[in-house]
């Protein structure tokens, strides 16, 4: 057992290329990063063949998964095998966490592991089920730096040029943890501001000067709402970069644009999960955030991770071109190389050449809501980013805003709580709700009900935001 993880963990380090500093202006690495498809799928082979044998060996999560429909290691040759392997859900994870508490059995990480080198446990946010433990390793750590500064290298963070403030509150959640290890590897400096009060980063923005600011994109706003509570033009500030994740912002059009014209700032965005891609799973480049009018991508890195799209009934690989649910396998983990994670969000993947020059796959339109928060309302099915798009685009709403669903007469009630700004009379609230219901009509084809309330009634947070009750699953059948 101990000679296969030290085989995996010396393919992880063999295509470690640039541990320790980029070779170019343009890119971190740029034989990985501009690598042909073939090549890239070379790397994957090889990793994935590894990576099969580590994880049936050392995650007994998978061992019972392959075990189960007759499964050897050696079946999964190239990624071409990798249909063979049952896909894994949260559900299935959120089961077996609850058989083996308190770590659950789908890591490679036992009590003598983390005793010998572990770094820090990490947890799920619990949006969608119970959230889940992860212990990582100090290897992991390595990764996340490594692939987290690669990408932010793509957004065109530079030494010599650039301070990050990191205005998120660390806490068990994968982001920040990975993006600071990053920072210090590119020589970046970090203003630290976690768990402080948002008056105190207003004023550390004022005095310190950063040039990104990284933070929600719920955050992002509501920050810049109190800026100018206390006499502060966000736009008018050093901060030349907004770094967000955690929620969809890059690819909400309104979102992205109020974002960037508030700030007077370029937008990036990081896209991953907990439990399979913590490490840059999807990032933003230069090129596509700094140019209007180029379609909207994400990229995704694939000589440390494999993407595909899934059929959302069927879980069956989607057609080339066609949307699908993500779905990830880890080819970068010492504590949780998963394989064939359904992330489940909705997106196109494509392999065309960006702009940029990367050559690894992208997400076209980025990644528009997961099937968990896919909403039915009388018929119609959208995503609550739809509904944040609309709202987004009309003058006088405030940052926060509440979708509700009910049933009224056997009917689905769509309820839509905003906030008007500070400058919005009450007297003016009426106008204000019928442009906001003209709006959603308009882009959702569903009649909503407007509440509009005074600004600041609505929950701040710095975390993700939670804007979605439907009150139709408390409802007795």
């Amino acid at each position: 057992m101990t000679d296969l993880r030290n085989k995996w963990l010396a393919v992880l380090d063999q295509y470690c290329l640039n541990a320790d500093r980029p070779d170019s202006n343009r890119y971190w690495s740029t034989r990985l990063d501009t690598a042909s498809t073939d090549e890239l799928r070379e790397i994957q082979n090889e990793k994935l063949r590894v990576s099969a044998q580590y994880c049936y060996l050392h995650i007994p999560f998978y061992r019972r998964k392959f075990d189960r429909i007759g499964l050897r290691p050696d079946d999964i040759k190239s990624v071409d095998d990798l249909i063979l392997i049952p896909i894994t859900t949260r559900g299935e994870m959120a089961e077996d966490l609850a058989n083996n508490p308190p770590w659950g059995a789908y890591t490679a990480v036992d009590d003598n592991v983390w005793r010998e080198r572990g770094w820090q446990i990490f947890a799920t946010s619990g949006t969608t089920a119970q959230p889940r433990i992860f212990r990582y390793t100090e290897f992991d750590r390595k990764m996340w730096a490594w692939t987290d500064a690669r990408a932010m290298w793509a957004m065109g963070f530079r030494p010599m040029r650039d301070v990050a403030m990191l205005a998120f509150g660390y806490g068990p959640h994968v982001w920040l943890w990975g993006v600071h290890y990053a920072l210090n590897l590119m020589r970046i400096p970090i203003i630290t501001a976690g768990g402080l009060d948002s008056r105190v980063r207003a004023r550390f923005i004022e005095q310190f000067q950063p040039t990104i600011l990284a933070c929600t994109p719920s955050y992002a706003l509501y920050l810049a709402g109190v800026m100018r509570g206390m006499n502060i033009d966000p736009a008018s500030t050093s901060i030349r970069r907004l770094f967000c994740a955690g929620e969809p912002g890059f690819s909400i059009p309104a979102t992205r644009s109020l974002i960037e014209s508030t700030w007077n700032a370029e937008l990036h965005e990081f896209y991953g999960c907990t439990e399979a891609a913590p490490s840059a799973g999807g990032y933003t480049c230069s090129v596509v955030a700094g140019q209007k009018g180029i379609p909207v991508s994400t990229h995704l890195m694939a000589d440390t991770q494999i993407w595909e799209t899934v059929d959302p009934n069927t879980l069956q690989p989607a057609g080339q071109g066609q949307p699908g649910l993500s779905v990830v396998t880890n080819l970068c983990s010492e504590a949780s190389p998963q394989l064939r994670f359904l992330v489940g969000d909705f997106t196109t993947l494509t392999w065309d050449r960006c702009e940029c020059g990367r050559t690894h796959p992208r997400a076209l339109g980025g990644f528009r809501g997961r099937a968990d928060d896919m909403l039915n309302v009388r018929g119609v099915t959208l995503f609550p980013s739809s509904v944040e798009d609309a709202v987004r685009r009309v003058p006088g709403v405030g940052e926060e805003f509440q979708i509700i669903l009910s049933i009224e007469n056997n009917l689905d009630v769509l309820t839509v709580e905003i906030e008007a700004s500070p400058d919005i009379p009450p007297h003016r609230y009426v106008d204000l709700a019928r442009l906001a219901e003209t709006e959603i009509r308009s882009r959702c084809e569903l009649r909503p009900v407007i509440n509009v309330l005074p600004y600041g009634t609505l929950p701040k947070t710095d975390f993700k935001a939670k804007r979605l009750k439907d009150l139709r699953k408390s409802l007795p059948l």
